[in-house]
C-alpha cells in the first residue's frame, strides 16, 4: 500500500509540475506577444523655429539620469540629420540641468562655411509654479542674406552646433 500511495504521489507531483511549467510557458507566450513597451522619454523636449528654415530640439535633463537619456537621443537625431537621413530639418541638443539650481546655455550654428546661422539662448531654472515650463529657448536674430536662409533649410545636415556656457 506504501509503494501504491508513493507512487501515486510521484506521478501527480510529476504531471502538476508539468501543466504548471506549461502554464507559466503558455502565458509567458501569451503576454509577450501582446505587451507593448512605449518608454516615455523622462527629459523635457523644448522647441523652437528658427528663420534659417529648420527648428531646434533642446532636450533637457534634470537628473543626470534624464540627461544621460537626452544625450543619447539627441546624438542619434543628430547623427541621422548629419547622414541626411532625418525626416525633418531639425538640430538636437541636449542641455544638463542636474548640477546647478539654474543654468544657461548658448547654442550657435554654423554652416559648412563656419558661419553663424543662428543663435539660440536656453535658460532654465528648477523652482517654478506648478505645470509651467522650467526652461525658455530665445533665439536671436542673425543677419544673414535670404541665400543664407535657403542653404540652411536645403543643407541642413552641414550644420554644426556649439554650446557656449552664458
Amino acid at each position: 500500500m506504501r509503494h501504491l500511495i508513493s507512487a501515486t504521489t510521484l506521478a501527480l507531483g510529476l504531471a502538476c509540475v508539468g501543466g504548471v511549467s506549461a502554464a507559466q510557458d503558455e502565458t509567458q507566450t501569451t503576454n509577450m506577444r501582446n505587451v507593448t513597451v512605449n518608454a516615455a522619454p523622462q527629459y523635457e523636449t523644448y522647441v523652437t523655429n528658427l528663420d534659417a528654415g529648420f527648428t531646434l530640439h533642446a532636450l533637457v535633463g534634470h537628473t543626470r539620469r534624464q540627461f544621460v537619456q537626452a544625450q543619447r537621443t539627441a546624438e542619434k537625431s543628430e547623427s541621422l540629420r548629419k547622414q541626411g537621413m532625418a525626416t525633418q530639418p531639425l538640430v538636437a541638443v541636449a542641455v544638463d540641468d542636474s548640477l546647478a539650481p539654474g543654468v544657461a546655455r548658448q547654442f550657435q550654428l554654423l554652416d559648412a562655411d563656419k558661419v553663424t546661422v543662428a543663435i539660440v539662448n536656453v535658460y532654465c531654472k528648477r523652482a517654478v509654479p506648478s505645470g509651467s515650463p522650467h526652461c525658455r529657448l530665445a533665439p536671436l536674430p542673425i543677419a544673414t542674406s535670404g541665400n543664407r536662409q535657403s542653404l540652411a533649410a536645403t543643407q541642413a545636415e552641414y550644420l554644426q552646433v556649439a554650446e557656449v556656457d552664458l
